[in-house]
């Protein structure tokens, strides 16, 4: 295996023709010698957190209108990527302040945690031994730092954000000091 990926962004590149993952962000949470482990960002889907867990918590104090995002074509438990410290594992280096769990309590510490980011995710996204690295040659995949900006932005907006940010990253990495702005200020 190469580098692992976990805890990194892949950015759906424009050559990727697989319609589970056309102009997607997946966080990687885990990648090993044994296949890689992701959840879709950009997938929001029409289901609300109150049409499938039972809420007994009052009204107003809860996510109850949180969207559910689809994490990828393989069926799974709901997940909660988030923001809150200590709350299930790290995603990646513990300073990125990223989090995931599927454990019931913290998913109902979560639903009554309105300070914190948090996004409800069925499903995910699974590689086996290989696959991704290949993938990854083929050009399927641009990778990216993950951070809380990006995780939690406007899921419409994700794909195009995370590659204008991997492109000014290889352009900054080849030419230190290139400065880039906004073409509208002009």
């Amino acid at each position: 295996m190469s580098e692992s990926m976990s805890g990194r962004l892949l950015i759906a590149s424009p050559y990727l023709s697989d319609p589970n993952f056309m102009r997607t962000v997946v966080l990687i949470v885990n990648h090993d010698d044994e296949g890689a482990f992701g959840v879709t960002l950009t997938r929001p889907t029409d289901k609300r957190l109150s049409e499938i867990v039972e809420l007994s918590l009052p009204v107003g104090q809860v996510r109850s209108d949180d969207l559910i995002f689809e994490g990828g074509p393989v069926e799974g438990p709901l997940l909660a990527i988030h923001d809150l410290s200590g709350i299930g594992a790290p995603v990646g280096e513990q300073n990125a302040g990223l989090w995931l769990t599927g454990d019931d309590d913290h998913l109902r510490i979560l639903l009554q945690r309105t300070d914190a980011r948090v996004r409800f995710i069925a499903q995910y996204s699974g590689w086996g031994p290989g696959q991704l690295e290949m993938e990854m040659r083929t050009g399927g995949w641009l990778v990216g730092a993950a951070d809380c900006d990006v995780v939690f932005a406007d899921p419409e907006k994700t794909w195009e954000a995370a590659v204008k940010r991997c492109g000014h990253a290889i352009l900054s990495s080849i030419s230190p000091g290139l400065q880039f702005s906004d073409p509208s200020v002009n």
